[in-house]
């Protein structure tokens, strides 16, 4: 079995089994009620678990990665992943049947490839071409999955539902991340753990104010990444104006191994 094949299977069946869990009669708790959580003692236990993941090893990395370089090569490096994302944005815009957010998903994808020596530099927003994040997750939603509550804290990849779970299942099987599985180790490990140490180094004040500001913050960012990922659902659908979210939580947008 190639290694692709071997990806998509794996995440397949985390799907499965996450997904089925949420086939059984939760706990009526007053925090199910609330925020859609019916398996807050496990959720609790993954968030421990990502909390001491980051911790021990992640942010460590983050921090010595902003320490050895200047806020322009930063810059870079993240509109280079950014580019590379415009490439599941044009597949799914394209099966939402979204004209407007696939034209611009290959005009920003040409432009910043081309123009911006293979996306070190956004060339695109300075010709104010306006940017859509598109995930699976959103498709299936345009495609009649609307409402998908029930709260899931992943390992490493954080709050989720089930119906973003299959999406990340197909998101992992398409390009961006299927062009960097097909890669040797050589270029797609490096690949991968670069996306998660430029996401998590531009993230570090946020999240340490969290953690300083909250006093429960496994039920804060429960709150944040819900109604975040409301909005972006809502303006797939069309309900709302297109509008980023303050901050997202999820790490649909690394390219898994």
């Amino acid at each position: 079995m190639n290694k692709t094949k071997k990806i998509f299977l794996g995440f397949l069946t985390l799907a499965f089994f996450l997904t089925g869990c949420t086939c059984t009669k939760p706990n009526q708790s007053e925090s199910f009620v609330n925020n859609n959580d019916p398996y807050e003692s496990f959720n609790r236990g993954v968030f421990a678990f990502n909390n001491l993941f980051d911790a021990t090893i992640l942010l460590p990395i983050a921090k010595g990665y902003r320490a050895i370089t200047t806020s322009t090569v930063r810059e870079g490096v993240s509109n280079f992943y950014d580019n590379l994302m415009e490439l599941r944005n044009i597949l799914n815009g394209a099966l939402q049947a979204n004209g407007t957010k696939t034209t611009n998903a290959v005009k920003r994808f040409f432009a910043n490839t081309f123009w911006g020596f293979f996306g070190l530099y956004d060339v695109a927003s300075d010709m104010q071409i306006q940017k859509y994040k598109n995930d699976f997750g959103q498709t299936l939603a345009v495609w009649g999955w609307e409402t998908s509550d029930t709260y899931i804290v992943l390992p490493f990849l954080g709050p989720s539902n089930p119906r973003d779970i299959l999406g990340t299942v197909g998101d992992v099987s398409t390009p961006p991340s299927l062009l960097i599985a097909l890669t040797t180790p050589w270029t797609s490990y490096p690949l991968s753990a670069g996306n998660y140490v430029q996401m998590r180094e531009k993230s570090i004040e946020f999240i340490d104010n969290l953690h300083r500001s909250s006093t429960d913050a496994y039920a804060t960012i429960r709150t944040m990444s819900q109604q975040n990922r409301q909005k972006v659902i809502q303006e797939a659908l069309g309900k709302t104006k297109s509008q980023a979210p303050d901050y997202e939580f999820d790490m649909d947008e690394d390219f898994e191994e």
